[in-house]
């Protein structure tokens, strides 16, 4: 298999952390009809994170619309919560949530995902358990009124939000979602995109080409609700094809009798899909890369700390979280965290970086 280094490439291998993708039902039951916005919503900002590492993010609704393939009406509309008798519009520190989109990022600020049940996973040796993950810690919206009163999203992430993607992910390619989430069933076809990249991860990490999933199976993650057999699987085939040939996604299908069947058959209702057909090759990170982010965050909070333990530092700005606005401020410390960069390119890359390519990746966000 090729493997492509996020090092030198344009965002577009992405990560998902395992505990949300493993969980996506748990969106529907924690935002209800916003549930589809709040998983793109995570899907966007999974890809700034290639560029952002630290949680501090800044971007606007345009940004959003562009990864994700959101139509911006769509989200500028007027929320629906507001239609309610007697409600009130939401607001916060003078910032009335109004739209579709700042509504729901208000939401996932207040509101965690909530788990159905709990999800373990071990980290150096400890066993951590997960009732729930919170998406948003900080949200700033400001409002550029030289700019035609442009909105400009600044947020911080969630602690453990973004330690799944430093630790705990899946990877998926992100530019085909927003082309298989176009037209009718569009929010469907993205989440059998997430899942199905979610098994390429599984199965290739362990060298396993195949996997059987029942139609039944699919239909319930497209949110399919046809009762008739024959609909169900005729609906299934048209989501493959289009996440096949416009999602971009390297892979091939047939139908068969029964699970771990290799005979094709046509009236069958089980879907063998190969992830590595012939001829393919499929793109995935470096170890490299892994040992890369986690590294370089370990190394930087160990010099933040020996540098400065806990003291309060005066940036001008909240000290909610000094970690992060040290390490998202460009004059704080410039080249000692260079020379933390370096050496972390070096221990994962075995190559060594001037002081002057090092400042470029870090600061001008190709990592």
């Amino acid at each position: 298999m090729n493997e492509l280094s996020l090092i030198n490439e344009k965002p577009y291998l992405s990560r998902i952390d395992r505990s949300v993708a493993d969980n996506l039902d748990a969106i529907k039951q924690s935002y209800g009809k916003d549930a589809e916005i709040v998983r793109d919503f995570i899907i966007f900002i999974s890809r700034s994170l290639k560029c952002d590492l630290f949680g501090f993010t800044t971007f606007t609704m345009a940004d959003f619309s562009k990864v994700t393939g959101r139509d911006r009406r769509e989200l500028s509309s007027k929320h629906s919560y507001q239609l309610a008798p007697g409600a009130k519009v939401v607001e916060q520190n003078g910032f009335q949530f109004i739209s579709v989109f700042d509504y729901v990022l208000h939401q996932m600020q207040r509101t965690n995902i909530i788990f159905s049940k709990t999800y373990s996973y071990t980290e150096q040796g400890k066993t951590i358990d997960m009732v729930g993950i919170q998406i948003i810690k900080q949200l700033k919206i400001t409002v550029d009124k030289n700019n035609d009163n442009k909105k400009v999203y600044q947020i911080r992430l969630g602690d453990e939000f973004m330690n799944g993607f430093i630790n705990r992910y899946y990877t998926f390619e992100v530019t085909g979602y927003p082309k298989v989430g176009k037209g009718k069933g569009g929010d469907g076809r993205k989440s059998l995109y997430l899942f199905l990249y979610k098994a390429m991860h599984m199965n290739l990490s362990q060298n396993i080409k195949k996997s059987w999933f029942s139609v039944d199976l699919l239909c319930g993650i497209c949110d399919v609700n046809f009762s008739e057999p024959a609909e169900r699987k005729r609906l299934i085939t048209k989501y493959l094809d289009i996440i096949i040939n416009k999602g971009g996604v390297n892979i091939s299908y047939e139908f068969v009798q029964k699970q771990n069947s290799e005979s094709k058959f046509v009236r069958g209702y089980w879907v063998k899909v190969n992830f590595l057909p012939d001829g393919v090759t499929q793109i995935r990170e470096t170890q490299s890369d892994h040992h890369f982010y986690s590294k370089l965050l370990a190394e930087l909070k160990s010099h933040f700390f020996g540098l400065y333990g806990n003291k309060v530092i005066d940036f001008k700005e909240e000290e909610s979280a000094p970690f992060q606005r040290w390490i998202t401020n460009p004059i704080a410390d410039r080249d000692s965290k260079i020379l933390v960069f370096m050496n972390c390119y070096y221990l994962a890359y075995k190559k060594n970086l001037s002081q002057r390519e090092a400042e470029a990746k870090m600061y001008n966000y190709e990592i």
